[in-house]
């Protein structure tokens, strides 16, 4: 069959200016884009009181909407132009409007939902178009069209129609959720138009007296009355109707899909089958309709009769794709995430909305706990290069990102340990700031023996030795001329420290956080855990002063396996926790499992006080999850579904105030070179 040339004449709708485009016949249509919400907002498939209760506030506010309102609602899917594959999905609105400065009932509307929208701009405006005729519209030129038999050819490549033509037939929830989030790009398109009410209503109740009135003459009529089949729905939804608890919309679905002439053909027979499978739905390709299916699409148009369906606002409510498969509520990263639709997401650990930058991560082990934080700190270093990076981990699972970054890792040794302590109590006088408490608890060994006596005995102490340098000896001599025995307990247990008075400084505590990017590997002193504990808080104390110079525009510490440390000085770690975002710093601790906390009190402190919470396989137990921290079900749910497929990927669940949202990370060849800590070769097929 010979093609039909057409002409840059099927543009009847031009963009005015932002927010607005006007039709061939001068009528003007208020125009906005914006994101849909997240879906993980609400429960798992979408079946739960919060998707029922949006729903039906969506079904509400459609039904006031006012009487001949003409709507458009377009859900345009575009490629990343990344190295991983992925999506952006935006939509567009437009609905006619009697002048341009015009108030725009549908964007109430989406407000009242919590969608953030804008107004439309060119740009925007011509991707839309792009998908029909091709990229030569985004240089402002329109290439010739060709009308084939079952599609259209634009721009060297083929475009191809599908139009809803059946509703679904056996369930409305969320029915086309699946074909929003499908791994593809396309534009999908639905127009909407409520009839005039007073007509409408007229008719309606004619119909139904008809339809009364014939069915007491059938015998099967008679039996669907008399079973509340068809009849008795139809009189139910009739009344909904007049007291205006239902509207009656006319809607037209039509999708778009723009490729090869195989490729989009094997689309459209895909889509056909899943399709029919949700409720019965009719989704079908065009064959000749294909050029009148597109025209009528384009905003400013009549919707095409033949291809009109009526629908009532409480199943419209499920058919509009105002929810996504998506987080994009933190601020962009060079952190390349995706949802598992392949939609482009956004994690950042110091975005401007979290309210502090602290975070926790919870996996078990092999399940990609420090590939994740490997790559987590390559884009922040990335994204702001004055980034201050301070590792504490037990083996080093770090050593190539510090080589790459031209950092410092420290092996710490019993000596360099004790030679720490030792100097900065040579430099540092006794305050009461707290410190010197926590220290000496530490050094007392930090356990449950040490009571509420003894820890008011250490107070006592040091405020005999206010403004002095700490000495042990000291500290013992002191504590040994007081008859009570927790003093003499204290005495006790810091005998073995006495040393410390008699070690000589041999380097300068100014030139541990000499470097940018500096990772302190403890694994050499576990076996000494006094030594350990008590090191990690003094160069925890001394990046916590260090912050204060305000050298670095941020600042973020990983615990990875070293918390432990920390359980018996809860009280010096919540501190920590929230006064860090004063100096822009945040804590990432990372644990195996919420459980290996062991003191209940002491995992809520970490979970209250991180904003962001990411978990990894097997990171905690239902249980756990549901008693501790009172998730809801559809969280725990999420947090249980993660899995991991080595190389290809890594999921992780995100957990914030703003985002419920389970993650993909897919590395490219050079970042897994980077992050992987683990003898598993990169494929090209991982990407």
């Amino acid at each position: 069959m010979k093609g039909i040339s057409l002409s840059k004449t099927l543009l009847q709708t031009n963009w005015l200016e932002a927010g607005l485009v006007v039709n061939d016949k001068g009528e003007f249509f208020r125009a906005l884009e914006g994101l849909p919400l997240s879906s993980g907002l609400f429960e798992e498939g979408l079946d739960g009181p919060n998707s029922n209760h949006f729903y039906q506030k969506l079904s509400e506010l459609l039904t006031r909407l006012p009487s001949e309102i003409e709507a458009q609602i377009i859900m345009l899917r575009t490629s990343a132009t990344s190295e991983i594959a992925g999506f952006y999905t935006k939509l567009l609105f437009f609905e006619r409007v009697k002048k341009k400065e015009a108030y725009s009932h549908l964007g109430s509307l989406l407000k009242e939902l919590g969608l953030e929208i804008e107004l439309l701009q060119q740009k925007t405006w011509q991707e839309y178009l792009s998908v029909a005729f091709g990229p030569k519209l985004l240089a402002n030129a329109v290439p010739d069209i060709i009308w084939q038999r079952d599609h259209i050819v634009a721009d060297g490549e083929v475009v191809r129609a599908m139009s809803l033509t059946e509703l679904p037939q056996v369930t409305w929830n969320s029915c086309f959720q699946d074909l929003f989030e499908q791994p593809i790009s396309f534009a999908m398109s639905f127009k909407l138009r409520i009839p005039d009410r007073h007509k409408l209503k007229r008719q309606l109740e004619t119909k139904r007296r008809v339809s009364h009135a014939l069915s007491i003459s059938s015998s099967l009529e008679v039996k669907n009355i008399e079973s509340n089949s068809v009849l008795s729905s139809s009189e139910e939804t009739l009344e909904r109707i007049l007291v205006n608890k239902e509207t009656l919309y006319e809607l037209s679905v039509a999708l778009f899909l723009r490729g090869s002439e195989k490729k989009t053909r094997d689309l459209v027979h895909e889509l056909e089958r899943n399709i029919s499978g949700v409720g019965n739905a009719g989704l079908y390709g065009e064959s000749i309709g294909t050029l009148p299916v597109l025209v009528a699409h384009l905003p400013g148009q009549k919707m095409l009769g033949i291809r009109k369906l009526p629908i009532l606002t409480e199943n419209l409510a499920h058919v509009l794709p105002l929810l996504h498969d998506f987080s994009r509520s933190n601020d962009p990263s060079s952190l390349q995430l995706r949802s598992r639709s392949g939609e482009v997401n956004h994690l950042n650990l110091f975005s401007k909305e979290n309210l502090n930058f602290n975070s926790f991560i919870c996996g078990a082990s092999g399940a990609g706990k420090s590939f994740l934080m490997n790559a987590m700190l390559a884009s922040l270093l990335e994204d702001e290069a004055s980034t201050r990076i301070c590792i504490f981990d037990i083996g080093g699972s770090y050593r190539k990102l510090v080589t790459q970054e031209k950092g410092e890792t420290v092996a710490l040794t019993s000596e360099r340990a004790r030679n720490l302590i030792a100097t900065y109590l040579r430099i540092t006088v006794v305050n009461d700031k707290g410190f010197f408490r926590t220290l000496i608890e530490s050094l007392c060994g930090s356990g449950s023996h040490i009571s509420h006596s003894h820890l008011v005995a250490i107070e006592e102490l040091l405020k005999d030795l206010d403004g002095e340098y700490l000495q042990i000896a000291s500290f013992i001599r002191l504590a040994g001329k007081r008859k009570e025995p927790f003093y003499q307990d204290l005495a006790h247990w810091l005998k073995p420290h006495i040393q410390l008075d008699s070690l000589r400084p041999k380097e300068s505590l100014d030139l541990i956080f000499r470097s940018r990017v500096t990772a302190f590997d403890f694994k050499e002193l576990e076996s000494d855990p006094v030594l350990q504990r008590t090191t990690l808080l003094l160069l925890s104390e001394m990046l916590w002063s260090d912050l204060t110079k305000g050298t670095y525009s941020r600042t973020l510490i990983i615990f990875d396996e070293v918390w432990r440390f920390f359980e018996r000085s809860k009280q010096f770690l919540e501190e920590m926790y929230r006064t860090l975002r004063k100096y822009r710093a945040g804590i990432a601790s990372i644990t195996q499992n919420l459980a290996d906390y062991g003191d209940e009190a002491f995992a809520k402190m970490i979970f209250t006080n991180s904003y962001t919470k990411i978990f990894l396989q097997n990171g905690a137990a239902a249980e756990f999850l549901r008693e501790t921290f009172d998730l809801p079900e559809s969280d725990i749910q999420r947090a249980l579904s993660v899995v991991s497929r080595k190389p290809h990927y890594s999921e992780f669940f995100a957990l914030s105030p703003s985002m419920s949202q389970v993650f993909r990370l897919l590395p490219t060849a050079k970042f897994y070179e980077l992050a992987n800590t683990e003898n598993v070769a990169f494929t090209k097929e991982s990407v």
